[in-house]
C-alpha cells in the first residue's frame, strides 16, 4: 500500500528540466560537422522582421528545360548572428586587402571591356 500512495503522489508532480545543463559542454568537446560545401560568386540578401536569409547561387548557372537555373543555398540566421558575419568578414576582408593577400577589385573601372564572347582558334588539317 505504501508504494501504491508513492505513486499516486509523483503522478501529479511537475518535473524541471534545465535546458542550460542539457546543452553545456566544454569547449574543447566542439567539434564542426561541415556536411556539404559550395562555391558562390552571388549573393542574394533579404530581411524579414525577424530573420536574415543569404541566398548563396553560383552563376552563370545551367540551361534545364530552356530555362537558366543557378544552383543555391539558402542560410537563415538571427539578427545577431548576421551583425557578427558582417563584422567578421568585414575584418578579415580589410586585414587581407591591406595585407596584399586578395584579388584586387576596382569599382568602377572601365579601362577594359567586358564580353560574354568566346574566342576559339581554328585548326585546319594540312594533308
Amino acid at each position: 500500500m505504501a508504494a501504491d500512495k508513492e505513486e499516486t503522489r509523483s503522478e501529479g508532480q511537475a518535473v524541471t528540466i534545465d535546458l542550460a545543463n542539457l546543452y553545456k559542454f566544454d569547449p574543447e568537446d566542439l567539434v564542426a560537422d561541415i556536411r556539404t560545401s559550395t562555391y558562390s560568386n552571388l549573393a542574394f540578401i533579404q530581411v524579414t522582421h525577424r530573420d536574415v536569409f543569404i541566398d548563396f547561387f553560383e552563376m552563370p548557372g545551367t540551361k534545364k528545360d530552356g530555362k537558366m537555373v543557378m544552383a543555391g543555398t539558402r542560410v537563415f540566421m538571427s539578427f545577431a548572428a548576421a551583425q557578427r558575419l558582417s563584422e567578421a568578414l568585414t575584418g578579415i576582408l580589410e586585414k587581407a586587402h591591406r595585407d596584399g593577400e586578395m584579388e584586387q577589385y576596382t569599382a568602377g573601372r572601365t579601362d577594359r571591356e567586358i564580353s560574354t564572347k568566346v574566342r576559339q582558334k581554328r585548326q585546319t588539317k594540312s594533308g
